[in-house]
């Protein structure tokens, strides 16, 4: 890998661990988001802050993992290096340092490198979990749905590789982030479910 591709990936990071809604907690209600009980992302933000906050969270969050992806087309030589700066938000966004790597679960950033990669897949993909989300009133579903979806649709279509692996390693990224909560929720459910002895 190139220098540059190291220094977009750095870049990528730092501009991925900047949450506004950890900065709009703390301006408005004189705490973080953990404290609150919730993910410094979209839906922590709506929960907390209100729809208003949400939206300017969401935008945000998208918007960075998008100028990172648009920052990878153009510095990006090998396909190491391509694949590591698209993931570079995500992972920033999900363990940045300053939070001591608790941050959010990654999917706007995530959304907004997948709308530069492959804009035509992502809208469908990420669409349609968006669509099972509203139904199932679980936002969660969106990224469940939408990232494998949308990886299954590139790899079908025969897009180029590095798009490809790029998606498949922001995918991974979004998804090792999910793994302790989901294992969280599948605990409380076995023990909800579970007859009492």
């Amino acid at each position: 890998m190139e220098t540059g591709e190291w220094l977009a990936a750095v870049v990528g990071y730092a501009l991925g661990s900047v949450l506004p809604a950890e900065i709009l907690a703390r301006r408005r209600l004189r705490t973080s988001m953990r404290a609150l009980g919730d993910n410094p992302g979209g839906a922590g933000a709506w929960r907390k802050l209100g729809r208003s906050a949400a939206v300017v969270v969401a935008s945000f969050d998208v918007a960075k993992g998008a100028l990172v992806a648009w920052l990878a087309r153009r510095v990006a030589t090998t396909l190491e290096g391509f694949v590591l700066i698209c993931a570079s938000p995500v992972a920033g966004h999900n363990w940045p340092v300053h939070l001591l790597f608790r941050g959010g679960r990654g999917l706007a950033p995530a959304a907004g490198v997948l709308l530069v990669v492959a804009t035509g897949p992502a809208v469908l993909s990420l669409g349609l979990g968006a669509l099972l989300a509203l139904r199932t009133r679980w936002a969660p579903t969106v990224g469940i749905v939408g990232l494998p979806l949308y990886v299954a649709l590139l790899a079908a279509r025969e897009y180029p590789q590095h798009e490809v692996a790029a998606a498949t390693a922001v995918t991974l990224t979004v998804a090792v982030r999910q793994l302790p909560w989901l294992w969280s929720r599948l605990k409380e459910a076995r023990r909800r479910f579970s007859p009492s002895s």
